[in-house]
This record gives C-alpha cells, sequence and structure tokens, in this order.
C-alpha cells in the first residue's frame, strides 16, 4: 500500500532542492512534481516557473557537479510544462489540501504526459530544450490536460 505525501515530506524536499542537498540519485520526476506544486501554490505559476529553472540550474551546478559546457541535462520546455500542468491540476482542484493534491497529481502524471502534446521530435530538440516551445500535437489546454491526465492514470 502506498503511503499518503505529508506536508513534512514536500517542505523536506523542498529545503533540500532550495539548499542544494538533495542527492542526485533521489531527485526524480515525483520530486520534481511535489517541488513545482509547493511553489505554484505559494507563488503563483510564473514566478514558480522562474524558481525550478533557477533551482534546478543551482542543483545541477552545485549538488551535481554537472560542467554545463559539457552537457545539459535541463529543459525548459518540459520545465515550463510541468509546472504549468501542476498549476491546472491544482486549479481543478481548489477545495483539496497540499498533500491531497500531491498524492493525485503524482499518480496522475507520469514523465510520459508531455508527449501527448509534443512530437518526440520537437519535445527532443535542442530548441526546446533551451527555450520554451508551445506543443505542436495537442494544445495545452488545462482541460485537455486533465482529461490527458486521467487517462493516462487509468490504463
Amino acid at each position: 500500500m502506498r503511503t499518503a505525501i505529508g506536508i513534512e515530506e514536500i517542505d523536506e524536499i523542498v529545503r533540500k532542492f532550495e539548499t542544494c542537498t538533495i542527492e542526485r540519485s533521489n531527485w526524480h520526476h515525483r520530486e520534481h512534481l511535489l517541488v513545482a506544486l509547493y511553489y505554484v501554490e505559494r507563488v503563483g505559476v510564473e514566478h514558480a516557473i522562474e524558481k525550478m529553472r533557477e533551482g534546478i540550474f543551482r542543483l545541477l551546478t552545485e549538488a551535481f557537479n554537472v560542467d554545463l559546457t559539457a552537457e545539459m541535462p535541463y529543459h525548459e520546455t518540459l520545465t515550463v510544462f510541468w509546472v504549468r500542468a501542476v498549476d491546472a491540476f491544482r486549479s481543478a482542484h481548489p477545495n483539496s489540501s497540499l498533500n491531497e493534491l500531491a498524492d493525485e497529481m503524482t499518480q496522475h502524471f507520469d514523465k510520459e504526459l508531455p508527449l501527448r502534446f509534443y512530437s518526440r521530435e520537437l519535445l527532443f530538440s535542442d530548441r526546446a530544450r533551451e527555450t520554451f516551445i508551445e506543443p505542436d500535437v495537442r494544445a495545452f489546454e488545462p482541460s485537455a490536460l486533465l482529461a490527458v491526465g486521467e487517462s493516462v492514470n487509468s490504463h
């Protein structure tokens, strides 16, 4: 049985993200989503995008010792997509607590979700990595995103 996500766990993940003390082996899709949810809830979607971008760059260079001149694991389009997805999910569930949102969201949003909106060619292009690109398969509308997220979860 899966354990519910508690506020303390979310706070701890965010603290480790902000202080660059989270280990690379513990920085996965789920943790990205939880940090994004925390920021969207507290500072809104646009500032959440900025905080995620800045935080991921700091994490890559300070905690993971990535030489960004040699490799670039950061992906702008995916960062913006996921923060917007989190915001749409939060907006669709206005009466849910942060931990309820975290539980539901981490179940609905698997890593393949962006491929319902983007072609592989566009999503994995250098251009999409460097700057945000709008989807080319399906428009990013909150209702479409939530319907796709729920259909992904039901498979």
